[in-house]
């Protein structure tokens, strides 16, 4: 952020203990733990309904593996 963009956070709330890069961190840390457990809840789907016989192993696989990799590149993002 530049200087006018952080004056006029904290001109918005005034007395605030919470800085402009600890509301940054909560909202990247919010979206980073929502897409684990996003993942998480694919590949857990992924395997119920193959070890049901619903699905093939290689498409099981797949769904858990673009869940994962979809997960390390949004990870990536947020934290660069």
């Amino acid at each position: 952020m530049d200087p006018d963009q952080q004056s006029a956070f904290r001109g918005a709330n005034p007395g605030s203990p919470v800085t402009e890069t600890e509301l940054l961190a909560l909202c990247a840390g919010l979206v980073c733990a929502l897409a684990i457990v996003w993942c998480a809840w694919v590949v857990f789907h992924a395997y119920k309904n193959w070890s049901a016989g619903g699905s093939m192993p290689g498409e099981a696989g797949g769904q858990a593996l673009r869940a994962v990799f979809l997960t390390v590149v949004l990870l990536a993002v947020v934290t660069w």
